[in-house]
């Protein structure tokens, strides 16, 4: 077993304590639900998750390095050319 800091151990303690009573609370709360609003539940709890799932920062590509290379233009001419396409 790891040897994990006192401090540290009740800290997850605690935190498990806590998921437990809330999900104990949920629970309860579920068996509350008609047949109908249980199906709706499990749509929105799916939705959840997927939501979750989908806002993962995703990397950041590069690929377009160097494309500009054959425009013989300063980055501030194109920063300025840039602004004037969006200004119109």
């Amino acid at each position: 077993m790891v040897n994990l800091p006192n401090a540290y151990q009740e800290y997850i303690r605690i935190s498990y304590l806590c998921t437990m009573r809330a999900i104990k609370q949920i629970e309860i709360k579920i068996s509350k639900l008609s047949p109908g609003l249980i199906s709706e539940l499990d749509r929105y709890l799916d939705f959840l998750i997927n939501k979750r799932v989908t806002n993962k920062p995703k990397r950041l590509k590069q690929d377009w390095a160097g494309a500009l290379k054959d425009i013989e233009m300063s980055s501030i001419e194109l920063q300025k050319k840039a602004l004037d396409w969006r200004q119109k």
